[in-house]
Order: C-alpha cells, then sequence, then structure tokens
C-alpha cells in the first residue's frame, strides 16, 4: 500500500543524538525544502540529512563509501521534484533524475542485466486508493543510457511493487490488480463481492514473452485476508517478488500477513509462512503482519520489513527483522531485530537490507527515515527526507557512473572586482576527484589554470578573471581528464 504525498505516520520522542549535516547545494531555496544548483537549474532534489550516532551508541560510526551509494525514489514535495536520487552517505547528491509532473517511481536500484550493473526502477501514475501503479519498468546503463522498458503483457498494467531482474534475462513484477468477483462470506462480506486480485509476471526483457502469469484467486483464498471488507477488497496485496536459492519464488503478501513459495512454473503453492494457514511454528517474536520486502538471501535464512501497522496497528514499532529457517523441522525463531532506539511506526512501504559487510539498511517506507544498523543492532545513521517525500524503498549498492554528457558550468561576477565564479557539475559521475579551470580571450584558446577539489555536487571555483572564456574539465583521482565542459562567457 502507498499513501502519496501525506505522511502516515511519524517518529515519535527525541531524535538520536549526534553530528548532523544537512545538503542544499550551492543556493538553497526558502524554505529549505529543496536543493538548488547555479550549474543546473532544472535539478530540485529534496535537500537530505544525515544523522550519525545513536543515543547509548558511543561507537558508532558514519558508514563508509565503500559499500556504496544509497538509492532513493523521493516523492515531490514543498517545492522540490519526484525522481530518482543516488546520495553518498553524508547525504551529498551524486545523480538525480526528475519526473515529469504526476509520475512517480518505485524499487530504484543497482541490479545485473547481461553480467553488467544497471540501474532499474519502476515508472509511473500511483492510483491512491488503491494505493497502486500503472507504469513500466526501466534499465539504464552506467552511461545512463536506457537499455530497456520492461511492461506487462497479456493487456495489463505494470504496478510499483516489485521489478527484479533474474540471471535469465527475465523481470518479475506484480501489476495493476483486475476486479474479480469472489465469495466474502467467511469474512462477513456478501457470497458475491468485488475483490482485487494480485497478479504476478515473468517477462522476457528482451522479447517481452510472458513466462509466468500467476492469479492470486487460483491458489490463495480470500478467507486468508486479515483486511476490511469493503469496496473493491484489496484481499491480499503482493508487495515483493524473490527468487529462492533454488529457483523457486518467494512473495510478501502484506494483507494475510504471510508469505507465499510459488513453484516457478504453475504457480502453486509449496508453503506459507506466518498468516492464518501457516506450515511453520512460529517462535517467540517472529510474527509478523503488514510486512513488505521479503527475501531469501540463503537457504535458511529469511528477512523482510516487518510494518506492523496497516488498515490497524498491531505493533507499537516497525521493525527489520532476520528469520532463522528450520525447513526440515518447519520451524522459525527470531536470528535478529533490527528496532529504531525511537520508535517508529510506518503504516505503509519499507524494506530490510543486510549489506555485504554484515550492516543492515532499513527504510521505513511512509516515514521518511532510512537507518543503518550494525549487525548486532547499533543504530549507525539515519537519512531523513521532508515528510512528503517518502522513498517506497531506500537501499544501498556500489555504483560507477559516467554520463555521457558533458559537465556543466555557470558563471557569475565573483567575489571581487576583476574576478569571475564558475558553479561547476555533473551529474551522475561517480569518479571526479577535482576540476581543472581552462581560461582565455576565446572558446579556442583556453589555457589550462589551477586545479580545485571537487567540493560535493556542485563546485563554486573563483578564476582571477572578468571577461574572456572559461571552461572546466574533469579530473579523477589520478589526475587524468575524464571530460570537458563547453566554454561560457565570463561575466
Amino acid at each position: 500500500m502507498l499513501a502519496f504525498p501525506r505522511l502516515a505516520s511519524a517518529a515519535t520522542g527525541r531524535q538520536p543524538a549526534g553530528h548532523e549535516r544537512t545538503t542544499a547545494g550551492a543556493h538553497a531555496a526558502a524554505p529549505r525544502s529543496f536543493q538548488s544548483f547555479r550549474s543546473r537549474p532544472d535539478l530540485r532534489p529534496p535537500i537530505v540529512t544525515v544523522k550519525a550516532g545513536a543515543p547509548n551508541v558511543a561507537t558508532a560510526t558514519q558508514p563508509a563509501d565503500a559499500e556504496g551509494y544509497l538509492f532513493l525514489a523521493p516523492a515531490s514535495g514543498r517545492g522540490s521534484q519526484s525522481g530518482l536520487m543516488v546520495v553518498d552517505a553524508t547525504g551529498g547528491l551524486v545523480w538525480f533524475r526528475p519526473l515529469a509532473s504526476g509520475q512517480r517511481a518505485s524499487n530504484f536500484m543497482v541490479q545485473s542485466y547481461h553480467g553488467a550493473p544497471v540501474l532499474t526502477w519502476w515508472e509511473g501514475t500511483v492510483i491512491n486508493p488503491p494505493g497502486y501503479g500503472r507504469g513500466e519498468g526501466m534499465i539504464l546503463n552506467s552511461s545512463y543510457q536506457e537499455v530497456a522498458r520492461v511492461r506487462a503483457g497479456h493487456g495489463r498494467s505494470a504496478d510499483l511493487h516489485e521489478f527484479q531482474l533474474t540471471p535469465a534475462g527475465t523481470a518479475l513484477i506484480t501489476c495493476y490488480p483486475p476486479t474479480s468477483q469472489a465469495d466474502l462470506s467467511a469474512l462477513g462480506g456478501p457470497n458475491r463481492g468485488p475483490v482485487l486480485e494480485s497478479i504476478i509476471q515473468e517477462i522476457d526483457v528482451q522479447t517481452g514473452r510472458v513466462l509466468l502469469d500467476w492469479q492470486s484467486l487460483e491458489h490463495i483464498a480470500v478467507s486468508e485476508s486479515y483486511g476490511a471488507v469493503g469496496g473493491d477488497f484489496d484481499y491480499l496485496h503482493v508487495n515483493s517478488i524473490d527468487v529462492t536459492p533454488d529457483h523457486n519464488l518467494l512473495i510478501s503478501a502484506r494483507h494475510t500477513w504471510a508469505l507465499y513459495k510459488l513453484e516457478r512454473r504453475s504457480g502453486r503453492v509449496i508453503w506459507r509462512m506466518g498468516g492464518k494457514r501457516s506450515n511453520f511454528r512460529l517462535g517467540p517474536k517472529t510474527r509478523f503482519s503488514w510486512q513488505h520486502d521479503a527475501r531469501q538471501p540463503t537457504p535458511d535464512t529469511i528477512t523482510l520489513f516487518d510494518d506492523g501497522a496497516g488498515e490497524r496497528a498491531t505493533e507499537s514499532q516497525s521493525r527489520g527483522v532476520v528469520l532463522g529457517v528450520d525447513f526440515r523441522r518447519r520451524t522459525i525463531n527470531l536470528d535478529r531485530a533490527y528496532h529504531h532506539p525511537t520508535p517508529i511506526l510506518t503504516y505503509s512501504m519499507g524494506s530490510m537490507q543486510q549489506l555485504s559487510d554484515g550492516n543492515v539498511m532499513v527504510d521505513y517506507g511512509s516515514v521518511p527515515v532510512l537507518s543503518e544498523f550494525s549487525a548486532d543492532g547499533a543504530l549507525i545513521s539515519d537519512l531523513q527526507l521532508a515528510a512528503a517525500q517518502a522513498s517506497y524503498r531506500g537501499l544501498r549498492f556500489p555504483w560507477s557512473g559516467t554520463p555521457t554528457d558533458l559537465p556543466a558550468v555557470a558563471a557569475s561576477s565573483g567575489p571581487t572586482t576583476g574576478t569571475s565564479t564558475l558553479y561547476v557539475s555533473w551529474n551522475g559521475a561517480t569518479s571526479v576527484a577535482s576540476w581543472q579551470v581552462g581560461t582565455g580571450p576565446s572558446p579556442g584558446s583556453l589555457a589550462p589554470g589551477a586545479v580545485t577539489p571537487r567540493d560535493g555536487f556542485e563546485t563554486a571555483i573563483t578564476v582571477q578573471s572578468a571577461s574572456g572564456y572559461a571552461a572546466v574539465t574533469a579530473l579523477d583521482s589520478s589526475g587524468q581528464p575524464l571530460a570537458t565542459s563547453s566554454p561560457v562567457n565570463l561575466p
């Protein structure tokens, strides 16, 4: 379920203590709700605040960029644009792609396609209610060029809740649910009432051929739902799909409080975990409700984000969960739960991601907080967006990007007579360590000058000249040139 742009819930109590940095670009708009840049006035990403440290965790440190960048798809709000957003560990902007008015994005992440890293996301229109989307999946290469678009088959629309690529060159997607008729009498409803039916498809990315078209009413009864009957009854609400270690499918159904393992060819249910008909015995503190983002990273481990709230609150706090599963004995134990020291209860969205260094990323969905925890549960840092700018999921990945466009530069009068200031950026470039300015009397006669270290998304450089032309060259950490901007006229 999504609810944009209204904030569905909020953190309560005091905020974590510690260092705070807010990124607002070279010229922050007033009020401070979005970033603005002289070199890229077309970009208005939301302001990002990073708080490092936590109460009672004296040893907590800020995450390292070696583990990757943070990938968000914030909604628009208070002047900011909705779009795709990559930031570093301090919240500094790396890449932003705004969307057209009325469009939204979700599931922004790094995946692999034909052995190469790619950026992927769902893009389209969100329809509230019922909290689904109509759109398509996007795939871009490391130069930010479009590789493919993935559309649902059989006349359906790709939904916002999931877009997973597989090593076989296919995509697993949820679809916008059609309205069907079902017997709702077991839940106190009519014998024949309108029901939203969850649809899952597996699509061959290259050909668009539908390899699987799974329809929930053929496999999961309406009576398993914990939802309240009314209107077009959204009884299941599938919100994640994962490929299991044995190449079948694991899905999360928010409104039945259950996970289901599906046989990939036939779609039949192999087992249920949680909910009213669980095939597993749940150990202490393992029961979950209204959950999102279920994954099976190892044969005996399942992770998920346990919202604990939806149509109604069933818990006092949301959490990230790691479940230990004994499939032979059909038992579940709690390996680890990640709770924010300032209790947060979110009513929609959210994600939980285990990182390669053992840390964990927990995104609180409709409460726009993305937290990193150490493996033992200590809070390392919080990244926060404004209330209306929540991201469906928030994830961390390694990424190296080199745009095909040139660096952007804008010039204005400098701080003193006879000087100019250049504002320089290169949206999406991850290898820039410094900038070298070239100046001269004409665009064709620029002499290289001083080198200035990169200072965030946009770097301000003072030039000892108030006439002629200037251009800037991006340099990597070894001083090798990457690209040069077009010349600009100095004021």
